[in-house]
């Protein structure tokens, strides 16, 4: 199979520059519903199909999903439409966007040949609330590469650079920021910490449209010296080396790819019991809680931190677990058959 790529314009020039190997179609995809631009994008696709002789369209994302549904509808297509959904079906509280969302699901999940979801949680979600037959749902697991030599980083430099002292305790998480990540229970539980003499430093890696309110709310609950928000960064790994804990309070997730790559470091992991994460962290390389509690995190962290000999036991359980259940070559193996599968 010779795959090729259809993306928006600005993603395509990056991925060229960065996979040459690759033949890339930019097309003019857009944020949002654009009624003139995704038709366009959506009468495209299954003329490119037909010219190059396409066996298989997969499309990743309900966006994708829904513009790929025109190739869906050809009578003459000789190839197979495929389609991943990376994140739980929307919950009832925001009624207008969620039922836009899940007539989109339904309409994609009726017209696709197979869905494939990244968590068993979102595979029975979706076989429940779209109404589909087990056999047209499969779930693959995000994938990461299992070998990063964490061990020969010089995390000296970092720890300098943002004034985080010797020996005490680093706690870090990486997310976007925004109110579904949970940062702001994250908050709320170092200044539990705080007021419980627990000495520490925290880093919340990423940005997003919700930092000026987590700013805020660091000030408001007397923390902000605590906490050091470093915008997007592209040194994840040395940052994962570097701390002690990873916490991820998440109110809603797939499967945390920042999850996997902290195991990949080898630590332990604080986490919401939300959609896929209990399928990743367990007793053996973490502690799952409630979301939407600070006092539950609190105590977790200080758990961890009091423990040595768990915290290492946790990390490399952890990691043990990603080489052998989480990696791009299981991940890109298991398409492969599916693919095979769906062109026999």
């Amino acid at each position: 199979m010779e795959p090729f790529i259809v993306c928006p314009f600005e993603e395509g020039k990056n991925f060229s520059r960065e996979n040459p190997e690759f033949t890339i179609f930019p097309l003019d995809i857009r944020q949002g519903i654009n009624p003139w631009h995704d038709w366009q994008v959506a009468i495209t696709l299954p003329r490119l199909a037909k010219a190059w002789d396409v066996e298989i369209i997969h499309a990743h994302g309900y966006k994708a999903g829904l513009l790929s549904l025109w190739a869906g509808l050809h009578n003459y297509r000789r190839y197979r439409l495929v389609c991943t959904f990376h994140n739980p079906l929307p919950n009832p509280s925001d009624i207008l966007k969620n039922w836009a969302t899940l007539t989109s699901a339904r309409a994609i999940g009726r017209i696709v040949d197979h869905l494939i979801v990244i968590s068993r949680f979102i595979e029975m979600d979706t076989i429940k609330r779209l109404h589909l037959p087990e056999g047209k749902v499969t779930c693959i697991y995000n994938g990461i590469d299992p070998v990063v030599a964490h061990e020969l980083f010089d995390t000296g430099e970092l720890k300098r650079e943002w004034g985080v002292p010797e020996g005490r305790p680093l706690i870090g998480t990486i997310a976007r920021l925004i109110p579904q990540k949970g940062i702001q229970y994250l908050i709320e539980a170092a200044a539990l910490l705080k007021n419980e003499a627990f000495d520490f430093r925290m880093l919340i890696v990423g940005d997003g449209p919700f930092r000026q309110q987590l700013e805020e709310l660091a000030v408001g609950v007397g923390v902000r010296e605590n906490l050091l928000f470093t915008g997007f960064r592209r040194d994840i790994p040395e940052i994962l080396a570097m701390i002690d804990l990873f916490v991820l309070p998440t109110l809603e997730e797939g499967m945390s790819i920042a999850v996997l790559e902290a195991m990949r470091a080898g630590k332990p992991v604080i986490a919401s019991r939300v959609g896929g994460v209990p399928e990743i962290v367990t007793k053996e390389t973490g502690i799952l809680i409630r979301p939407a509690d600070p006092k539950a995190l609190a105590a977790a962290i200080q758990q961890l931190w009091s423990d040595a000999e768990t915290r290492k036991r946790m990390g490399d359980a952890g990691r043990e677990q990603v080489t052998n259940d989480f990696t791009l070559n299981k991940m890109a193996e298991k398409h492969y058959y599916l693919y095979k599968q769906l062109i026999k």
